[in-house]
């Protein structure tokens, strides 16, 4: 009985969750499904979806033999994909969760010059390290062109962000997707800790410098945990344009009632033993001390039914910037309203084309 109740947990936590979630970035649904139909628990999952990217890496080898480079880039991302599910929940297995991150960023890293537009990896300088990236400018874009800065949480990364860029692309915006501190290919040089919003403004440094960019029309669009750090981004620089909060948070207050695979990540990403020592990390973590310096728009998307961050934690930052902040709730919406994705992922690129 024991077991079956734990299947039960297991099958609830994806399809409230996880299904949704990697559907919306592009994973195919029935790839999931598949995954679910041959895996009983988290234990089983790097492995079998490690299987499923190597597949798709056999296809992208085989068109690119035969000349068809864009389903070769687009078989590549998938395989991508498919390496970043095995190993987001793989806490368990450390060596297996490094191998699968690994060959996560060398697959999109071959994707890259293949997708339309190309995706130009940029390492932008900061604090001694490199914050590696990706830079896609639209297709027959004339002249500099407004461009969102994609910033990831607590467990997605760069590449992650493919549907959001080619939403931002279609809308002649470009797009700068890249791994911070504690985050995808930077984690091993660079833990998640307080002051995170510091690389968000070198990544918008670098940008602001590119040809190709209108300095005057960079926004950001921060993930999940990086919605907080938008936030606290665009208080420091007020060249900012405009801010997206896409499942973000207040603060980290709620953190004790969080899913255990959260409070597991964020252990992970800050390099702590224990929880309470990974929370000493991220210090303050709140918009307390900053909020109030924000001038530029701000838009908040958030959904009622979100198990990390509850949508309180949205109204307090909408409520925070009386006159400056759009609030979009979905009263069924998952965490970064996954479960609708289209709805508000295309709401979010419009929003920014149109305010950039």
């Amino acid at each position: 009985m024991a077991a079956e109740t734990d299947k039960d947990a297991f099958t609830a936590e994806l399809f409230n969750y996880w299904i949704p979630r990697l559907a919306a970035d592009g994973v195919d649904v029935n790839d999931v499904l598949a995954v679910r139909a041959r895996v009983t628990g988290w234990d089983d999952w790097p492995a079998t979806w490690a299987e499923i990217g190597d597949d798709y890496r056999s296809l992208a080898a085989a068109r690119l033999a035969d000349g068809q480079g864009l389903s070769a880039g687009e078989a590549l991302v998938r395989a991508s994909l498919a390496y970043h599910c095995g190993q987001v929940v793989a806490f368990h297995a450390p060596a297996e969760k490094a191998d699968l991150q690994a060959r996560k960023v060398a697959a999109f890293r071959e994707a890259a010059p293949l997708l339309t537009p190309p995706a130009e990896r940029i390492e932008v300088s900061f604090d001694g390290i490199t914050l590696p990236g990706y830079l896609r400018i639209p297709a027959g874009a004339e002249g500099p062109v407004a461009c969102a800065l994609l910033v990831p949480g607590l467990d997605s990364t760069k590449e992650d962000f493919t549907t959001i860029a080619d939403m931002c692309a279609r809308r002649g915006l470009a797009s700068f997707a890249f791994d911070g501190p504690g985050q995808g290919e930077v984690r091993d040089a660079a833990a998640l800790a307080d002051g995170y919003e510091a690389c968000i403004i070198a990544a918008f440094e670098a940008m602001a410098q590119r040809p190709e960019i209108d300095a005057n029309r960079i926004g950001t669009l921060g993930r999940s945990l990086g919605g907080l750090y938008v936030v606290r981004a665009a208080a420091a620089q007020p060249r900012i344009a405009a801010t997206v909060v896409f499942g973000g948070a207040y603060d980290l207050s709620d953190f004790p009632n969080m899913p255990v695979l959260i409070r597991d990540g964020f252990r992970h990403a800050t390099g702590a033993d224990t929880e309470e020592e990974a929370m000493r990390r991220m210090g303050d973590a709140s918009l307390g001390d900053c909020i109030d310096q924000v001038q530029s728009p701000v838009l908040v998307v958030h959904g009622k039914r979100d198990a990390i961050f509850p949508w309180q934690q949205a109204t307090r930052i909408s409520d925070a910037l009386p006159g400056r902040a759009t609030l979009m709730m979905d009263e069924d919406g998952v965490h970064c309203c996954h479960n609708h994705a289209f709805q508000y992922r295309t709401a979010m690129a419009d929003w920014l084309a149109a305010t950039l």
